[in-house]
């Protein structure tokens, strides 16, 4: 089901990462008539096809699409909806797509597996106030478990196995005194949740906006553990914008052209979050209402830097996620 996300703003898209893969028709990756490489200097836009997981960290990017951000900086931005940032990259690589959003753990998997992807833009930073983390293993009000090393043993809901969510899991229990590789990790879509955990198929599940909010609010689910408060000192680097090498090298000027505008989408965001808010309903369907109380990350203040990709680099590596360390002098790319 092909949904266009161009301006005018659109109505209703469905339900949160209920959508898969979608096709598009943007210009394929590697082209390199005028359109590919021109941007706001060609007299017809550059196509260009961001593959995205359906959540609330592409609200900024969503909101600058209809605000005209993209339109003015030259591009024709299509939103490609995928399941995971598996997915973004295979669609990358078919050249579908010419940058993919992700958290960087996926991202530092791609690298060390032998895709040559660079970081191109901060998507997303954690909560500046670890109480109002997004990702809490979530767990129901008259459940048995009192910490995160009693989750050994028990089935824990995620939406990729190995990856960002799963990392902040294991981050817990092992903080907790607790052997992560005990726990039983069952893949599971976002939306099915709640559901899973409310029937007794799961014991817990990493939340993901707006479904923790919605399971704190209407279930009366409860906090096991915040990763958050293990995961750093202070605000990292969680999401990203990456594109492959090969294709940066091949159009540098047309990528910074789009890491400026992904950059002044975050800034604009982070002084306007009424109307982010507002965006990330349209974007993903959910309640109006409901947008106005989720768990948001932290948009344009944490810049794309070593000090603040690091703290997931070395639990990435700690955990076994990774089997080398991250260099990041070749994987942040500087335009």
């Amino acid at each position: 089901m092909a949904i266009p996300l161009t301006r005018p703003i659109l109505g209703t898209l469905g339900a949160v990462l209920a959508i898969g893969l979608v096709a598009c028709s943007g210009q394929p990756t590697g082209s390199t008539d005028a359109s590919a490489s021109g941007g706001a200097d060609s007299s017809e836009p550059t196509a260009l096809v961001a593959g995205v997981i359906p959540v609330t960290d592409i609200g900024p990017v969503y909101m600058a699409q209809q605000n005209g951000v993209f339109e003015d900086a030259g591009f024709d931005l299509t939103l490609q909806k995928a399941g995971s940032s598996t997915e973004i990259i295979q669609a990358m690589q078919s050249g579908q797509v010419q940058i993919g959003y992700g958290g960087t753990t996926g991202v530092f998997q791609a690298v060390e597996g032998g895709v040559d992807l660079v970081i191109i833009a901060a998507a997303s930073s954690t909560p500046e106030d670890p109480e109002q983390g997004i990702n809490d293993l979530l767990v129901t009000a008259d459940s048995p478990l009192k910490s995160a090393k009693d989750l050994e043993g028990k089935k824990v809901a995620v939406n990729a196995p190995g990856g960002y969510t799963q990392l902040l899991a294991d981050i817990a229990v092992k903080a907790d005194g607790g052997d992560p590789k005990q726990v039983q990790y069952v893949q599971m879509a976002v939306p099915d949740q709640p559901a899973a955990l409310e029937s007794g198929a799961i014991d817990s599940f990493v939340a993901g906006e707006p479904f923790g909010t919605l399971g704190r609010e209407e279930k009366g689910f409860r906090t096991l553990a915040n990763p958050f408060e293990y995961l750093s000192d202070h605000a990292v680097v969680a999401g990203v914008w990456y594109a492959l090498r090969s294709e940066v090298e091949a159009n540098p000027d047309m990528y910074a052209k789009v890491a400026e505008a992904i950059n002044a989408a975050n800034t604009y965001a982070l002084e306007n979050d009424e109307e982010l808010r507002q965006n990330i309903a349209e974007f993903t369907g959910i309640d109006p209402a409901l947008a106005e109380r989720i768990r948001l990350g932290t948009y344009g203040k944490y810049e794309l830097s070593v000090e603040n990709l690091q703290p997931i680099a070395d639990w990435s590596h700690e955990l076994g996620y990774i089997k080398n360390e991250v260099d990041f002098d070749t994987l942040i790319w500087e335009p």
